[in-house]
């Protein structure tokens, strides 16, 4: 499994207690490479060797990247003031910048299970180029009424993706964190999160609060590693085999999800 870690905020990358700074200072590449058209994602893995027992590699993030769409757009300005590229190839340039991430995900296909991206909370350019490159996207929602409202903003970012840019993307489900199963409130977003999306569409498995869970990124730790055989990590380990559960439906097939 690959997790790709697009967030500017590095929380994928820093819960496997790894060191951007170090990493940046050994010359080690990140994705907004990637996006700039340097490396490839196959150039850019850390393999993690006995601590996952070769089955995880992280493609890790960078606080820069919020910064990307800007250095692509201005890319494009020195092309065409260079007559490099004309007006009219403009809207043909944004659409690959768009599809970067897409193309260089493609060489992993066939080498690993599973890619897992993670992406920023806003609905800008990383979140669109994650939803072009994903077969599947799974949203986790926390119980508040503003996790509900960004969800309806979501979901249409999603609907716009699938009919103009790619086809195949689907919600695989919906997941409830953060959970109080003794608030009143947390109950009723449940029941809400069902009615809007049916019950086939939300998890059963839900992730209840838990200090654990804000220990292990201190830690630099995966909650299974902190918390082994423990609820926080059970459930975790429930997530998971649900949604395989639910990729191997029949008709069924996954290169990667998007993890919104």
């Amino acid at each position: 499994m690959v997790v790709v870690d697009i967030d500017p905020q590095c929380n994928a990358t820093d819960s496997f207690g790894l060191n951007r700074d170090e990493l940046l200072a050994d010359g080690h590449f990140t994705v907004a490479d990637a996006y700039l058209g340097k490396r490839g994602l196959s150039n850019i893995l850390i393999d993690f060797g006995e601590r996952f027992k070769g089955r995880l590699f992280v493609v890790p993030g960078h606080r820069g990247l919020s910064t990307v769409p800007q250095r692509l757009e201005s890319e494009l300005h020195v092309s065409i003031s260079k007559e490099e590229a004309g007006d009219l190839d403009a809207d043909e340039l944004r659409s690959e910048h768009r599809h970067r991430l897409k193309a260089t995900i493609e060489e992993l296909i066939g080498r690993v299970d599973f890619i897992l991206i993670d992406t920023p909370p806003d609905l800008g350019f990383l979140m669109t180029s994650a939803l072009i490159a994903a077969d599947y996207f799974i949203i986790p929602v926390f119980p508040s009424g503003y996790d509900l409202k960004g969800l309806e903003t979501l979901m249409k970012t999603a609907e716009k993706v699938q009919t103009r840019l790619n086809p195949k993307l689907r919600l695989l489900g919906v997941v409830l964190g953060n959970l109080d199963s003794t608030a009143r409130l947390d109950t009723d977003i449940q029941a809400m999160l069902r009615a809007k999306f049916g019950e086939e569409r939300v998890f059963r498995t839900m992730i209840s609060r838990s200090v654990k869970h804000r220990e292990a990124p201190v830690y630099g730790k995966t909650i299974f590693e902190h918390a082994p055989g423990q609820a926080a990590s059970n459930q975790f380990a429930d997530l998971a085999g649900e949604i395989i559960s639910r990729l191997a439906a029949p008709g069924r097939t996954v290169k990667r999800e998007t993890h919104a």
